[in-house]
């Protein structure tokens, strides 16, 4: 394992503990940087190709599956401090006909907007993913069974993380702009903090050079159609990326104050699997067992499990990726939740 520290006693051996030596049965690669008051730790552990053994380096590219939905969210927020986005207005004032009820941006933002969690588009069925990853997929189709089903609850009564949420999203950024909203990401994040090693592949299933391999139980399925996952998870970054990303955007230099306080507003509703809601505007909370409160954004998606999270001063932050063997359901498995323990 090849680690870059300043980091020194307990933090950085526990770190080091839940990198682990990879590859190994759990996992071929993982990527993690830390920073927090004892200063910053990296480590790169494992392979980027198990057939050539190349070793997985900071830089290699990956999907970020729903991470993407926080580059989104904040050109969205940027979009609303412009005054071309109303969070409050009826997202169908926009694109007349799409939706049966007045879900406003906000609650599609928030998850607040009741759209069921289904899809055709079976992300999470491997099988079904082996047979169709290279297949294009459009919006209207990702979104055909949630908008085909009645509303899970009223907008703004509860609480549910569904990919159409930021699927509607992105088609509200093109309704508006005129143009795709790769093209308002990349003007409005990717351009400013010089985010060149991220992109927006569309339909094109080739990651660029050089690249972590994904696996999914004994498959090599790095190239698959990023149409699968669409506005709400088709992105790619690197792990330095990432961090410019974060530290850029708590530290309030995409957003204004009060754009940016969107991204922390989590609205008082129950979660419909139970306990309280914990998603604001394209940022999740999660509270530790040490009552640390981590903002953040995990992405699943076969082959790459991404992360990033941050205090709110940014007195403590992470990246991480892992490449597993496996996909899981989890979005914050328990390796992940040992380095972000650790980090914290």
């Amino acid at each position: 394992m090849s680690e870059r520290a300043a980091v020194t006693g307990t933090t950085a051996e526990r770190l080091r503990r839940a990198v682990g030596q990879r590859p190994d049965g759990e996992a071929t690669a993982v990527l993690v940087r830390a920073e927090g008051p004892e200063g910053p730790w990296s480590a790169e552990s494992g392979v980027a190709d198990v057939t050539t053994g190349e070793p997985a380096r900071l830089e290699h590219r990956f999907r970020i599956g729903g991470v993407t939905k926080t580059f989104l969210a904040a050109t969205v927020l940027s979009m609303a401090e412009d005054g071309l986005i109303d969070l409050d207005e009826p997202v169908d004032r926009q694109l007349p006909g799409l939706l049966r009820a007045p879900v406003t941006t906000r609650r599609l933002l928030d998850h607040t907007s009741g759209l069921a969690d289904e899809s055709d588009v079976r992300y999470n069925d491997t099988p079904w993913f082996l047979r169709h990853r290279l297949d294009s997929f459009t919006p209207e189709q990702l979104l055909a069974r949630p908008l085909r089903q009645p509303l899970d609850f009223a907008p703004g009564t509860a609480q549910q993380i569904t990919r159409a949420n930021y699927v509607v999203a992105g088609l509200l950024v093109e309704q508006v702009s005129g143009r795709g909203y790769a093209q308002e990401i990349e003007e409005r994040v990717l351009r400013p903090l010089g985010l060149d090693a991220t992109t927006l592949p569309g339909a094109d299933p080739a990651m660029p050079a050089p690249h972590l391999r994904g696996y999914e139980d004994g498959s090599d399925i790095t190239e698959h159609s990023p149409t699968i996952h669409g506005a709400a998870g088709e992105m790619i970054s690197t792990v330095p990326d990432l961090d410019r990303f974060l530290s850029a955007l708590l530290g309030g230099e995409l957003l204004g104050e009060q754009a940016l306080a969107q991204m922390f507003r989590v609205p008082d509703v129950p979660y419909v699997k139970g306990g309280r809601a914990f998603c604001g505007a394209g940022l999740d909370s999660m509270t530790l067992p040490t009552g640390t409160t981590v903002w953040g954004m995990a992405g699943v998606v076969h082959g790459y499990l991404a992360g990033i999270g941050a205090t709110r001063d940014l007195g403590h932050r992470v990246v991480y990726m892992m490449a597993p063997r496996t996909r899981g359901t989890l979005r914050v498995p328990p390796a992940v939740q040992a380095i972000l323990a650790a980090a914290f």
